[in-house]
């Protein structure tokens, strides 16, 4: 599969973003091809789309669901002058022209009511939604085991091998092979991240990150070690509060479970036969959190409880979203971006945590088919257009500010990890939420590292519902 971040990298420089087009930078760590290549190739293959154009008579085909806030938006009404805002309406307006129909956006369905909506649609049979996104930690279990939206596989005018489906995004999500929920390009993904502060490094006379991550050494003792450096007792009044400075401050709520992934373990695994599985309660679950505990509790580096950011100049590591960015437009101190650490070098990729929707077709819709040819459209049309402007504008507004950051950020937007725990069952199961949520919940707020207990406590009843929903999908079949 080619890399689609690459695509993305090459398409900016096109678009006029502030890259040097003969540095090394702009390409991925693996990519040995030059720029050049890399660029007249992927004008080429943007040339055309991957399936011909149709004239479905001016079809509406709806799209409902929820679209979270705490990710960039994915549809405009018209435009407004706004680049962003633009890009997100042609990509509306030449996937109807290409395909003859036209597209209408509701994103009035509660959170927790998505599946359920969808399911009354399905029940009615009424074709009354044709796209659906969902909430990426609820009601997905329900989306799947009650045969409410198409296993996208088996759609003929969808071909997840294309470069904009992602597929390694979500591979591991499969339900006996199949594929329901997607985050292709046409998801604007919001990635947990951290900045660094370089004025901070310059001081300690400490090397900025970025060659360790792309030496696969960005690991959590390195990130530990660095920020040891730099916690201070700004005031010298003896005791650690928000006045003082920190190697590393994060919010204490999915921020920190983010690292249960970054780290190379899993709440949830495919088996052999590719059954889900838990996977938390192992040997190298019980080093990654006993780590975590040394760092975030015992260690007086990290702090939790707001009063110090990045823009305070009072931290080493501030942990934010590729969303959030946006916030550190204004902001005076220097920073980078790197993604999570990794837990060891042997571990072969960073494994980021994205908090954006899902996109799904209902079982109910009446032409599966033109719904997968504007699916892959609206993908189309992302990658050439959406994509480049989001990088375009993060580069010319300042909120990503060297180079070597863009190219972290191509590393973390390629390597999102879905773990299906959290997305079929997170906020739907109480056991399995406390699973995914191990590290905020019960290591931080509980202050201690031993986990065993808890693992024991939730996993019957996390097993029940993976047995559940198993039961529920295997009747449909």
């Amino acid at each position: 599969m080619k890399n689609i971040s690459t695509a993305l990298l090459a398409a900016c420089i096109l678009a006029g973003a502030l890259i040097s087009c003969g540095s090394d930078t702009t390409t991925t760590p693996n990519d040995s091809a030059p720029a050049n290549d890399t660029t007249v190739a992927v004008t080429e293959a943007a040339a055309q789309p991957e399936i011909p154009s149709a004239d479905y008579g001016g079809k509406e085909v709806r799209l409902q669901g929820f679209q979270v806030y705490y990710a960039p938006p994915l549809y405009a009404e018209e435009e407004n002058g706004d680049q962003y805002n633009d890009a997100l309406y042609q990509r509306i307006i030449k996937t109807e022209e290409y395909l003859n129909i036209d597209i209408t956006f509701d994103d009035s369905i509660g959170v927790g009511d998505v599946a359920t909506v969808v399911q009354n649609s399905v029940a009615a049979a009424d074709d009354a939604i044709q796209l659906v996104l969902s909430h990426d930690m609820t009601g997905n279990s329900k989306l799947v085991s009650q045969n409410l939206c198409y296993d996208m596989m088996a759609i003929e005018s969808i071909d997840l091998n294309r470069d904009y489906w992602k597929l390694s995004a979500y591979d591991m999500l499969a339900v006996n092979g199949h594929i329901y929920l997607t985050k292709p390009a046409f998801i604007i993904p919001s990635v947990g991240i951290f900045t660094f502060n370089k004025q901070m490094l310059a001081e300690y006379d400490m090397a900025e990150p970025y060659q360790d991550v792309l030496d696969g050494k960005w690991t959590l003792d390195k990130m530990a070690e660095m920020s040891k450096v730099v916690t201070r007792d700004l005031n010298g009044d003896g005791k650690m509060d928000e006045n003082d400075t920190y190697g590393f401050v994060c919010g204490a709520d999915w921020q920190l479970n983010a690292f249960i992934f970054s780290l190379g373990s899993s709440v949830t695994d495919l088996d052999e036969n590719g059954k889900i599985v838990l996977s938390l309660n192992t040997p190298h679950s019980a080093e990654v959190y006993t780590a975590l505990h040394e760092f975030f509790n015992n260690s007086g580096d990290a702090w939790f409880n707001g009063g110090v950011d990045m823009k305070s100049g009072r931290c080493l590591f501030a942990q934010c979203t590729t969303k959030s960015l946006d916030n550190l437009r204004d902001c005076e101190v220097e920073y980078g971006i790197v993604p999570y650490p990794k837990w060891d070098e042997a571990q072969e990729r960073y494994n980021g945590y994205d908090i954006s929707s899902f996109i799904s077709i209902p079982s109910a819709v009446a032409d599966p088919e033109m719904c997968g040819q504007t699916l892959e459209m609206l993908n189309f049309y992302s990658r050439e257009i959406v994509l480049p402007t989001y990088y375009d504008i993060s580069l010319n507004s300042k909120s990503v500010r060297d180079e070597e950051s863009i190219q972290m950020l191509d590393l973390i937007f390629n390597d999102i990890y879905c773990d299906a725990g959290r997305t079929y069952f997170g906020l739907d199961n109480s056991n399995m939420f406390n699973l995914v949520y191990s590290v905020s919940h019960y290591l931080y707020k509980k202050g201690t590292g031993d986990i065993a207990s808890y693992f024991a406590k939730n996993e019957k009843g996390a097993q029940k519902c993976i047995d559940t929903f198993y039961k529920a999908v295997d009747s449909n079949e």
